[in-house]
């Protein structure tokens, strides 16, 4: 019997053992501490942002109370490239509070979504498709 394997006749008993003095002399060489994304080096506002992109985003009004995301991504996808699609839900009923937010990879993709579908009738309902006021901060 080798080292810690309990098996002896376990035919990866060679390559565990190669493995676990890989795995000891790669950790005490490494005395780095994790340090996430948004405060690398190089890392600005602008990559955080590009995450999701509030420039392209999209504000859907009179929403019905059976609408979900998947539903507002099926309507808006003809117009280009959705990367977001939310609908806001009340938190003790559940109930969908009628309105959402869609974001698009380009703005004209969103310019032309908003032209044509404000004013469309949906689920027996007039939609309000606008422009979001962004974020503050």
């Amino acid at each position: 019997m080798r080292g810690d394997h309990w098996t002896a006749r376990c035919p990866q008993r060679d390559l565990l053992s190669l493995m676990e003095t890989r795995l000891t002399t790669e950790a005490s060489t490494s005395t780095e501490a994790y340090v996430p994304p948004s405060r690398r080096t190089g890392a600005s506002d602008s990559d955080m942002r590009s995450r999701r992109n509030d420039e392209n985003s999209v504000r859907v009004t009179n929403l019905s109370e059976d609408t979900r995301e998947q539903d507002l991504m099926e309507l808006f996808h003809p117009f280009g490239a959705v990367t977001r699609a939310y609908v806001a839900f009340d938190k003790n009923t559940n109930v969908s509070r009628g309105f959402g937010f869609v974001n698009f990879v380009s703005r004209e993709d969103a310019q032309r979504a908003i032209s044509t579908l404000n004013g469309y009738g949906y689920d027996n309902l007039i939609l309000r498709v606008e422009w979001a006021t962004p974020r503050p901060g």
